[in-house]
């Protein structure tokens, strides 16, 4: 791809992003207060229907995205992010007609298996740009995550105390539709598939092969303890700001906590994806995962939504420069044949978090209440810091430092 062609797909697919996680962001942070809106009054049954529905999707898309990716590397991966985008418009338009907690809990089974927006737009970008832009590259593409969930609560807290969370959805349906037609006008996609003679394995197959190499379990270990520590505390928080700020103008004040989250961790994303370019992504892995921990812990004690913004606030410092790292040494393990494959494989790890977060968070709310959730999320990250430390070493630096050895010689059968 030509530097231009590389760079305008880039810019578009980083505002289509933008798109998708506000749409997304109008309304998932806001589920435990939707289901209270449906009828389940006490917190505790919240907090345990929101972290089922949480975990729903999760674990549809952990089994369904190494088939996508599988698929995404036969034939295009930009037919796979309109298909993800599609699919999350539709779901989310349908969530805004629901009645009972259950179909938000189908729905949200349906959009797991079917969508799938960030790894889809994570494998173009990889496949797409040069190889020396990968880490920056990927961590614009967080910056478009963290940035759309940093503005999508503000925004959909604000319509849903004034419309309601069924007219959050239909936002975020609407957007999604942006979101779509942004990709299919802007964005293209110079790919290749595999002459008719030359046979690849099947999905489970390849996925085993990749899993073999070496390096790439422990990225996907770390992605999953990062992302775990991440989503343990989704189904609660939405209802611990609500009990500080006793019931007043909640949903606002939680887009506005969430927000300065996200803003924080956009900026970290840009100068950590660009930093860990220059000096390597795995050595800056430690650093974020300590700081995450030594301020996650302090939440557990906070008094008022303003201590709570301020620690959150440095949360998202720290967060921002993790998921951007991991990505860059996922991308640096495999071919550029390869990669819709492993970032599939990394969406599984990302999704098996997100189904055992929210449910570990709202059984550990209901059994100890709230504030535990924080002080378990910092030892989750901790764990993550030990793991890195001793298991890390194994892996390059750098993405361009890669050994010949991390990539399987017989990358096509």
């Amino acid at each position: 791809m030509s530097p231009v062609s590389w760079k305008g797909n880039l810019v578009a697919l980083f505002v289509a992003q933008i798109c998708v996680m506000i749409a997304f962001s109008f309304v998932f942070p806001f589920i435990p207060l939707y289901v209270r809106d449906l009828g389940v009054a006490d917190n505790a049954a919240a907090a345990r229907w929101a972290g089922a529905i949480g975990a729903a999707s999760a674990v549809t898309m952990a089994i369904a995205q190494p088939f996508w990716g599988s698929l995404a590397d036969r034939h295009g991966r930009r037919v796979m992010v309109l298909r993800s985008i599609a699919a999350a418009g539709v779901t989310l338009g349908l969530m805004g007609l629901a009645r009972h907690p259950w179909q938000l809990l189908v729905l949200r089974l349906l959009q797991g298996a079917l969508t799938g927006t960030v790894a889809a737009s994570n494998a173009l970008v990889a496949t797409s740009v040069p190889r020396e832009r990968l880490g920056s590259s990927l961590g614009l593409m967080q910056v478009a995550l963290f940035g759309g969930m940093s503005v999508g609560p503000l925004i959909g807290g604000l319509i849903a105390d004034r419309l309601g969370y069924r007219a959050s959805c239909f936002a975020a349906s609407g957007l999604m539709l942006v979101s779509l037609l942004l990709v299919v006008v802007l964005v293209r996609e110079s790919f290749t598939p595999l002459p008719a003679a030359i046979s690849r394995p099947g999905v489970l197959a390849e996925s085993r092969r990749l899993l073999a190499l070496p390096g790439l379990m422990l990225v996907m270990g770390v992605t999953f303890l990062i992302q775990y520590g991440n989503s343990v505390v989704t189904p609660i928080l939405s209802l611990f700001i609500h009990e500080l700020a006793n019931g007043t103008r909640a949903a606002s004040m939680a887009g506005a906590i969430m927000a300065g989250t996200g803003v924080a961790s956009a900026v970290a994303a840009v100068l950590v994806g660009r930093l860990g370019d220059r000096v390597g992504h795995r050595r800056l892995l430690p650093v974020c995962l300590l700081g995450a921990a030594l301020v996650c812990l302090p939440q557990a004690w906070v008094h008022s939504p303003g201590e709570l913004f301020a620690w959150r606030l440095g949360l998202g410092l720290f967060l921002g420069g993790l998921l951007p790292s991991t990505n860059a040494l996922l991308a640096g393990l495999v071919p550029a044949e390869r990669r819709g494959s492993a970032f599939g494989l990394g969406a599984t790890a990302l999704s098996l978090a997100n189904a055992v977060g929210p449910l570990s968070g709202a059984f550990l709310a209901g059994a100890l209440g709230m504030r535990s959730v924080f002080s378990a999320t910092a030892a989750l990250y901790m764990v993550g810091l030990v793991f890195v430390i001793s298991r890390f070493r194994e892996l390059p630096s750098r993405v361009g430092e890669v050994p010949p050895s991390f990539v399987p010689a017989d990358s096509v059968e």
